[in-house]
């Protein structure tokens, strides 16, 4: 076995190193891990947690020398109920077990298809150890369920969770050359594709495929040798984009230098959390008016409100609009009865989808795909003003035909001073967005596509631009704004049929610094 190949040795920090592979069924991890386990040249005896076992093509002996584990995912929930802040208990018992034996000197995690690297990386987190704390003293007082299960996962969490004994090393994303692009122009949603997910899993591929990639250290373009070299380069510009700090490796049945993603200390959250191309474009950091093979970007900007009316007119028919939709809890009964009427009615629905293509995912993907506007467009991200919701941002997050908008937060000129945050670079940041009469209040949406220097970009401009309020539109809202009844006043000027956004406090789970949830 050849000595190991340490690209940043730290003597002092003894806790176990972790490489979290990701990517969907078929990109190629497995491979990887056939790779990993059977090559001699890092130096690791390495452990290993897999989906499935079965599945590692290995010699049983090879195995021996190692440490292979099929967990199922037990999820254990916070108290305030957040997706995004679950903890896979099996996860964490496995991970402390390696630890504490040292049987082994690195870990990889192959996690499934349909996971959010991020959901993962936040249990190996030191940002997240107050609340995994909180969480074991929240499971040890828990009556129900496997009272011995629950009392060690709840003695790793108050230890301060898996950020004290292991650390996660290397984020890597497995992306599949063949499908990469064809994933930017899919309705399916995961339900189509997984058998392994609940029915009301309502996430879709195309956003899942970016989630994955923005948060990487390390994509890994694999089965370049199924698609030209013309391919590999465009997939290699759309990667680059999406997450411009990432090292970004082609390869052919998964083989690379092992030194790409082991041991290479390329991990931090805050980084990972702040790594996606759209953040970096909107901060700043990089020269969004580029374009590499083919791919290029740019940052839309404008302070004037769109008009509600014309931004649904021109996204009702070439994307899937996705919102969050709030019920009020004594109109249960009501829901019942919608419901039962919509069974009813299923022959009359049938006909509204011929009738209406814009209610059905696969037409909007073929309307879309000819849209010349739209066509082209891969991904957008960032920040809307409408008319009517003065007081609140909403999030734009597109990824293929899927787009989700939903409200955020208040901004900041809606927020009073002294309870901005208290550091002085953030509070500069802040009043850098300032400008003019309405403060922070403005359109921040950075697009990325294919043709932006061909006509691309000009053409997204002139309908973008054509959504904001025209000057007598916009005298009118300000002139709304200085009244009493403000909100009843711009909904009787501007008809607005995008679902209702809810303010939110500011105590509590802080979501932000890319701590999102895109739906």
């Amino acid at each position: 076995m050849a000595p190991a190949i340490l690209l940043n040795t730290n003597k002092t920090d003894r806790r176990l190193p972790v490489t979290l592979l990701s990517g969907f069924l078929g990109s190629g991890k497995t491979t990887l891990l056939e790779n990993i386990l059977t090559s001699p040249d890092h130096g690791f005896r390495v452990g290993v947690i897999v989906n499935d076992v079965g599945a590692l093509n290995i010699d049983a002996a090879l195995l021996s020398s190692h440490d292979v584990t099929r967990k199922e995912e037990q999820i254990v929930a916070m108290q305030n109920g957040c997706i995004c802040c679950t903890l896979r208990g099996d996860l964490l018992e496995e991970v402390a077990r390696l630890a504490e034996e040292r049987q082994v000197e690195y870990l990889v995690i192959e996690s499934s298809g349909v996971s959010e690297p991020m959901q993962v990386a936040e249990t190996f987190s030191e940002e997240f150890a107050d609340m995994h704390i909180a969480a074991g003293y929240d499971l040890e007082s828990e009556e129900q369920g496997d009272q011995v299960k629950n009392k060690k996962l709840a003695e790793i969490l108050k230890a301060g969770g898996l950020s004290k004994i292991a650390r996660l090393d290397t984020c890597v994303t497995l992306v599949d050359a063949v499908n990469f692009m064809q994933d930017f122009a899919t309705a399916d949603f995961l339900v189509d594709r997984q058998t392994d997910v609940p029915e009301e899993d309502d996430r879709n591929i195309s956003d899942l495929q970016v989630d994955q990639v923005e948060f990487a250290d390390v994509v890994v373009v694999n089965k370049c040798d199924l698609v030209s070299k013309e391919e590999v380069h465009r997939i290699e510009g759309v990667v680059g984009k999406l997450n411009p700090g990432a090292k970004v490796v082609s390869t052919v049945k998964s083989r690379l230098n092992l030194t790409d993603i082991l041991d290479t200390w390329l991990f931090s959250y805050e980084k990972a959390a702040l790594s996606a191309g759209w953040l970096k474009s909107l901060n700043e950091e990089i020269n969004p008016e580029t374009e590499e093979y083919g791919i290029g970007t740019f940052v839309y900007r404008a302070r004037r409100p769109f008009h509600p009316a014309r931004l649904w007119d021109m996204i009702k028919s070439v994307f899937v609009v996705i919102q969050t939709e709030y019920q009020v809890e004594d109109m249960d009964v009501e829901s019942d009865r919608d419901e039962t009427d919509d069974n009813d009615n299923d022959e009359d629905e049938d006909i509204d989808m011929e009738e209406q293509p814009q209610l059905n995912p696969k037409a909007r993907l073929a309307s879309k795909m000819t849209d010349e506007t739209f066509g082209p467009l891969l991904r957008s991200k960032g920040f809307l003003w409408l008319a009517t919701r003065p007081r609140m941002y909403g999030e734009w997050s597109q990824a293929g035909v899927m787009l989700t908008i939903s409200g955020q937060d208040l901004w900041r000129c809606e927020i009073p001073e002294d309870e901005w945050p208290t550091d002085p670079e953030t509070r500069k940041g802040i009043t850098r967005d300032f400008e003019g009469r309405w403060g922070d209040r403005r359109q921040e949406l950075v697009f990325i596509g294919q043709q932006m220097r061909n006509g691309g970009e000009k053409r997204l401009r002139k309908a973008l631009d054509a959504c904001l309020l025209g000057d007598e539109e916009f005298r009118d809202w300000e002139e709304t704004m200085e009244s009493d009844n403000v909100l009843e006043k711009l909904d009787e000027l501007f008809e607005d049929g995008f679902e209702d956004w809810i303010e939110t406090s500011h105590d509590g789970h802080d979501h932000t610094n890319g701590h999102d949830h895109t739906i």
